[in-house]
């Protein structure tokens, strides 16, 4: 919790304001696209969704391979506590949404479906592959993209480890969202192994970023990453680019 506090103090007051931005790529991202809000359909759309999870609650068993969570700790949860503690936010699939229609996203891929929520977000612009490791979280999560007839989802059982250990050569991504496992050594490790996968416009997103010091040095260690230029800081995600036009820096941008 301290840690957390400690951190969240010190982005709020490093939060730059827009002429603070001498970058004309980050600049025009933050305007236009983290700082705007997102349409009244698109709203609408991903709150229906959120709905459906709450009309539709089950007790669902828990295979976690990953850190754990710091509020539930039992493996029977409540579909009503996972998307409370486990799942992003409305506002914060509406940002994921906004960035990916604002970055010409055509293929996506998740590390961490939980319920859906953002794999549903993310599938209004997108192809999206989404990964998740506890087969019956993933079993819920699609029988709510059924009853919304989504299409462009390819779900994969599997722990992280096992999917990118399998993963075709020539697949590329123009977004990798990794939200889950909050493990630094580990977040460290995927981001390795998904480079020969991503290309210059790719972004990465990393979610929790101040969830433990371990989660916090892996940020802090991407951030000065060989291969990774700019960088900006919401607290809640590290948001990473490849662009080789950029300079290494990064930005701490309250959204």
């Amino acid at each position: 919790m301290w840690h957390q506090i400690k951190y969240y103090l010190a982005h709020r007051f490093k939060s730059i304001h827009l002429h603070g931005i001498h970058s004309p790529f980050i600049y025009a991202f933050n305007k236009d696209c983290l700082q705007q809000g997102s349409s009244l359909a698109v709203k609408d759309e991903l709150l229906r969704f959120r709905e459906s999870i709450t009309s539709h609650p089950a007790t669902l068993q828990i295979t976690d391979h990953g850190a754990g969570s710091k509020k539930l700790n039992k493996s029977l949860r409540n579909t009503s506590q996972i998307l409370k503690v486990n799942c992003s936010s409305h506002y914060r699939t509406q940002l994921l949404a906004r960035i990916a229609d604002y970055l010409n996203v055509e293929n996506a891929l998740e590390l961490g479906t939980s319920l859906g929520v953002t794999a549903h977000a993310l599938s209004l612009t997108s192809d999206i592959t989404t990964v998740e490791a506890s087969p019956a979280v993933l079993d819920y999560a699609r029988q709510r993209w059924d009853d919304f007839k989504i299409s462009n989802i390819t779900s994969i059982s599997s722990t992280f480890d096992v999917f990118l250990d399998k993963l075709d050569q020539k697949s590329q991504y123009d977004l990798v969202f990794i939200d889950g496992h909050h493990d630094g050594a580990a977040t460290l490790d995927y981001f390795e192994r998904l480079l020969p996968h991503l290309h210059d416009d790719s972004i990465v997103i990393v979610d929790d970023i101040y969830w433990s010091t371990g989660m916090t040095t892996a940020w802090k260690t991407l951030q000065n990453h060989p291969k990774v230029t700019a960088c900006i800081d919401t607290f809640q995600w590290g948001l990473i680019f490849l662009r080789k036009e950029q300079r290494q820096q990064t930005f701490h941008v309250h959204v």
